[in-house]
């Protein structure tokens, strides 16, 4: 499975993907989590084997130099597939017991530029990964579209658009349904992370219309302190039959 995880910020795009992630590993996948966001905040939300937060890839200026020719290339071209092979286990961190992650994050400063080189190695990443039957690779996109907008994405098997109780967040993921068709990708679902329970899932189903709500992971104040607390939160009792409903249709979506 290649999954990827977008929406507007805020709407909950991490911890989904933490709490995915982890769920997954607990059910015998082995799992590359990657942080596509500049503003990676992912490392936060798994459970690190040992040391420090990893380095971000972004702050790896001669591996990513050397990778996307940046520099060597005339007029600010880079490589757009880049040979990633052999470095891909330098780039990952571990967590929970041997599984993997990889962060893009950021290094620039206001108006220092793109991360057009970043991005042409994490695409490269996306797009050459073999994974075996019990493997699954979840993307925690940055906020917004750009990430499908740029195709960095497109490699993925299925698209989830996280969706908040407001009509602008579901506006966003018609928006995302738009760009995952144009870039191939068929499968797409809604899910809602947050809302204080039934009312608010009627709610947003019916903005949502005939396109079906996946899962609902409400509000969860013990999410919240470990978050203000800096640690990965427990996996919810009340959050493992959603947990288990997502991954299974993931699994079905990808056969496909």
């Amino acid at each position: 499975m290649k999954i990827a995880i977008a929406g507007k910020g805020g709407a909950g795009k991490t911890t989904l993907a933490g709490l995915l992630a982890r769920h997954l590993a607990g059910t015998g996948y082995r799992v590359l989590a990657i942080d596509a966001d500049p503003d990676a905040n992912l490392a936060s939300a798994l459970p690190l084997d040992n040391g420090p937060p990893p380095k971000p890839l972004a702050e790896r200026r001669d591996l990513v130099d050397a990778l996307s020719g940046r520099g060597s290339l005339p007029g600010g071209m880079v490589l757009l597939n880049p040979d990633i092979g052999a470095i891909l286990p330098e780039l990952r961190t571990s967590w929970g017991g041997g599984h993997g992650l990889l962060v893009l994050g950021w290094h620039k400063g206001g108006g220092e530029g793109c991360y057009c080189a970043e991005n042409a190695v994490l695409k490269r990443v996306l797009s050459t990964v073999v994974l075996r039957a019990e493997d699954a690779v979840i993307v925690d996109s940055e906020a917004g579209l750009e990430h499908l907008s740029r195709g960095t994405a497109a490699a993925v098997s299925v698209v989830l658009a996280v969706v908040q109780a407001g009509r602008r967040s579901v506006e966003t993921a018609f928006a995302i349904q738009r760009l995952t068709a144009d870039l191939g990708i068929g499968r797409v679902f809604p899910v809602l992370v947050g809302g204080d329970g039934a009312s608010d899932r009627k709610a947003v189903q019916a903005m949502l219309g005939d396109w079906r709500l996946l899962a609902h992971f409400p509000y969860c104040e013990a999410i919240r302190e470990a978050d203000m607390a800096g640690y990965p939160p427990e996996i919810p009792a009340s959050f493992r039959q959603e947990l288990n409903v997502l991954s299974l249709a993931l699994a079905a979506a990808c056969k496909v």
